[in-house]
């Protein structure tokens, strides 16, 4: 599979950290998503991609066209193709609301098909992204039909902007309170603003950030004392940390590590997103 990234200049960088499109035979068949604290838009070209709860044996959603995914608590599995054509618009945290413009809350746990969300437009815009003769072309075009459709910036967006950048910068270890305080919200209005905006709670996106950061100081190369990973990422407990790591890769950090090397070494693109499902 060949990953092209496209990062787009203002103003759709203010919401967008990426456009990426892959292309060709799957490295695996079905893997299992990592929660990411932000959503992501999936338009598909080819084949189609069967979406399973953590736990589930048969397919929840089909999805054949277009389609959002939502911000997740706890892994799921996909079933990729075998050749995959997909574009995806890979939004930062609390940019997705601008486009969307539906309540993100409602896209929880949860993968939308895109015809949900803009009716035919969805069709619409698959139908001329597919009609464009190369990869650059289709970037070039995604990119005026995101900034056609780029609306207000909605009340209490920059406040929660602020506040994602916190919990971020700290890697998920600063109390809510605290930053509530700080944009002058009360712990309950910054907790609807953020399932409005970003599609999950000020909590659920500290819990993500403080795991990934957990990830991010992994050296595969070298013994790994998981207590002190846990340590490093503010972890209350080993019993917390282990049960994030269950919650959000289905194995154990010891089993976790095997598929974490096998990505490092072989697919660093989809490092912290995707491990196989074996």
């Amino acid at each position: 599979m060949i990953v092209t990234e496209h990062f787009p200049s203002a103003p759709l960088n203010t919401y967008i950290n990426t456009l990426r499109y892959c292309e060709g035979l799957a490295p695996y068949r079905q893997v299992k998503a990592l929660p990411t604290p932000a959503l992501n838009l999936m338009i598909s070209f080819d084949d189609v991609y069967h979406c399973y709860n953590s736990e589930d044996t048969k397919p929840y959603l089909t999805c054949d066209d277009s389609w959002s995914i939502g911000l997740w608590n706890r892994h799921h599995v996909i079933d990729w193709p075998r050749n995959m054509q997909l574009l995806i618009v890979d939004f930062k945290p609390g940019g997705a609301y601008p486009f969307l413009q539906v309540p993100l809350s409602e896209l929880h746990n949860d993968i939308v098909p895109m015809e949900a969300i803009w009716g035919n437009l969805a069709a619409e815009i698959r139908e001329q992204l597919c009609s464009a003769p190369t990869i650059q072309a289709r970037f070039s075009l995604l990119k005026q039909l995101l900034l056609a459709g780029l609306n207000e910036v909605p009340d209490g967006l920059s406040e929660v902007q602020y506040a994602l950048s916190e919990i971020e910068h700290h890697h998920g270890s600063l109390p809510i309170k605290d930053i509530a305080d700080q944009v002058s919200m009360s712990h309950n209005h910054l907790t609807r603003q953020f399932q409005r905006l970003v599609g999950g709670t000020p909590k659920e996106v500290a819990r993500i950030s403080r795991f990934r950061y957990a990830l991010s100081n992994l050296v595969i190369t070298q013994p790994i004392d998981w207590s002190e990973v846990a340590c490093q990422a503010h972890y209350y407990d080993q019993s917390h940390f282990n049960n994030d790591f269950k919650a959000f890769t289905g194995h154990t950090p010891t089993d976790f590590l095997r598929f974490h090397r096998q990505i490092q070494m072989d697919r660093p693109t989809l490092l912290f997103k995707y491990i196989p499902n074996t």
